[in-house]
């Protein structure tokens, strides 16, 4: 067989290992319907794809909605703190689901800072004596959901309104049309593909979310896969959800590159003029400004102002100590996890340079980051369950001794869910750098006779190593923020910061919550400014 003819072994061992979940869980459902058990399905899934289904097109509606006349505002014209708002905007992308929707229950709730203001201003003494809508409830989740979701349709199309050229525009100025008519009727279909595919990111991290759903009582198919697993242990009916999340998550990850692929088309079409922004003048200026700092202040400024307040209110040795504590395995994990991802990411982006078959074959493997963490969670348990009774079988015949659960009770499930999860994200970063920087340094390493492992430490790797810290930055972040993955797979004792915000948000203690829950949001930051200095790089 010629070099030309072989198979991609190593892509599809990628494939196969990120898959690997995602295949038991299938084969898992069809046993449990092969079987019979089909109840869960009958009485559980229609529910649960209502009360989704809801919730991702009511996120999708407002994230939609805000995120377009943002971009739209910030691109088109002038008005106070612009600038500001420019990359501002961006930053509640650093606020986990999870962790807006216990800030907005404190902060909204009975005992909150608003309805105590209010019965000060009134003199009421309980619930009986004023109305105050309830928070935790549908609409509630979905204004919570929005309000940091909104920066995946802001960026989207914000990038597609810097790309496109003003000419439309102004065409449709001296035609006669005022702002809105231009806007309506040129800004809104042009800017369809990039709409599309910022809400189509949203609705994921609505079917990925399992903190939020779960504190607003809403039964969410994640939700409701946890619940099964956990307080009914079983498998096979939550493998027939986790199948239908998979399926719904293909068809939103069709809709995003049918999208993608008329976004370039449009772009690519135009002579890529900036638009000429006009200055807002009078009411118009002062609501563009308020439109935005409202944006701005339900997105960042009312999560962290509560998790601030409630963290520094009242400062307690124990909380302190806990947060401490989390923070050692939390740090542990992530640090793991982003140089085993990293280094898997490096491996993928060369293969991918191998030719069609090897690059198809590691865009598959990267999905894993479409697919929820519970998912991905659920559909390891039984496999490396499974290698672990092997594994003893195995010892104890050899030596008489049983390693235990070495596999499915420690940290390398976690760190392999992980690797599943988050390779797109160290794979894409690492594949833009090897494409930017192209291939003539290693063709001169190679002229001066280095080849195998010293053309990789003395070329390769140091002339990547800006995109390799990025990557690993990026990683050990998401890492830091991810809840399902982790509270199914943690060893047993083990706590890191996001398992513990949600333990303790759950009974109901938030001020003992509040202390890590910040600590998850300055990690999250880091992405947000190093996304903005991007940006602006590219910008100049």
């Amino acid at each position: 067989m010629g070099r030309g003819t072989r198979l991609p072994l190593l892509p599809l061992l990628l494939v196969g290992l990120a898959g690997l979940p995602i295949l038991w869980l299938g084969w898992s459902a069809l046993a449990s319907l092969s079987g019979g058990s089909n109840g869960l399905a009958a009485t559980m899934l229609p529910t649960a794809l209502r009360e989704t289904g809801t919730l991702m097109v009511s996120v999708g509606l407002l994230t939609g909605t805000v995120g377009l006349v943002a971009a739209w505002l910030v691109t088109h014209y002038e008005f106070p703190l612009r600038r500001v708002f420019d990359w501002a905007l961006v930053v509640p992308l650093a606020v986990p689901t999870y962790l807006a929707a216990y800030a907005y229950v404190e902060f909204l709730g009975f005992t909150g800072p608003l309805q105590t203001g209010l019965r000060a201003i009134n003199g009421a003494t309980s619930l009986r004596d004023y109305w105050f809508p309830d928070i935790r409830s549908p609409w509630g989740a979905v204004l919570v959901l929005s309000s940091v979701l909104y920066p995946y349709v802001y960026v989207a199309c914000r990038g597609f309104f810097l790309m496109q050229s003003a000419s439309l525009n102004i065409a449709a100025r001296t035609l006669g049309a005022g702002g809105m008519r231009t806007f309506f009727t040129v800004t809104l279909p042009l800017s369809r593909p990039a709409l599309v595919v910022g809400v189509t990111l949203a609705m994921m991290e609505v079917v990925n979310d399992l903190g939020a759903v779960q504190y607003f009582g809403i039964n969410a198919i994640t939700a409701i896969i946890y619940s099964t697993w956990i307080n009914r242990s079983d498998f096979g009916g939550a493998a027939q959800l986790a199948v239908t999340v998979v399926l719904v998550i293909g068809l939103l990850i069709m809709a995003e590159q049918r999208a993608r692929r008329d976004r370039v088309y449009l772009a690519s079409r135009d002579n890529r003029v900036p638009p000429a922004r006009e200055n807002l003048t009078g009411g118009r200026r002062w609501a563009a400004f308020g439109f935005c700092l409202v944006l701005l202040a339900f997105g960042f400024g009312i999560p962290v102002g509560q998790l601030s307040y409630s963290a520094f209110r009242l400062v307690l040795p124990e909380t302190i100590s806990m947060t401490i504590a989390a923070l050692i395995p939390t740090v542990t994990l992530a640090s793991l996890g982003a140089v085993i991802t990293v280094a898997i990411g490096l491996v993928a982006a060369k293969l991918a340079r191998r030719g069609r078959v090897s690059g198809s074959a590691i865009r598959l493997a990267t999905l894993g980051y479409a697919i929820p963490g519970t998912v991905l969670a659920l559909g390891l348990l039984q496999p490396l369950g499974q290698a672990d009774l092997w594994f003893n079988r195995m010892t104890m015949a050899l030596m008489d001794w049983r390693p235990g659960l070495i596999l499915s009770g420690s940290m390398a499930a976690l760190l392999y869910v992980y690797a599943i999860r988050f390779l797109a994200v160290s794979h894409s970063t690492l594949d833009a750098a090897m494409k930017k920087r192209g291939d003539s340094m290693l063709d001169a390493g190679r002229v001066l006779g280095e080849s195998g492992v010293g053309l990789l430490l003395k070329v390769d790797l140091p002339t990547l190593m800006p995109a390799i810290l990025s990557a690993a930055t990026l990683v050990f972040v998401e890492i830091v923020k991810e809840l399902p993955a982790t509270l199914l797979l943690r060893p047993l004792g083990v706590d890191t910061l996001a398992t513990l915000v949600y333990s303790r948000a759950n009974v109901g203690l938030f001020a003992q919550a509040a202390l890590p829950a910040l600590v998850i949001v300055l990690a999250g930051l880091i992405p947000v400014i190093l996304a903005t200095r991007l940006g602006d790089r590219r910008k100049v």
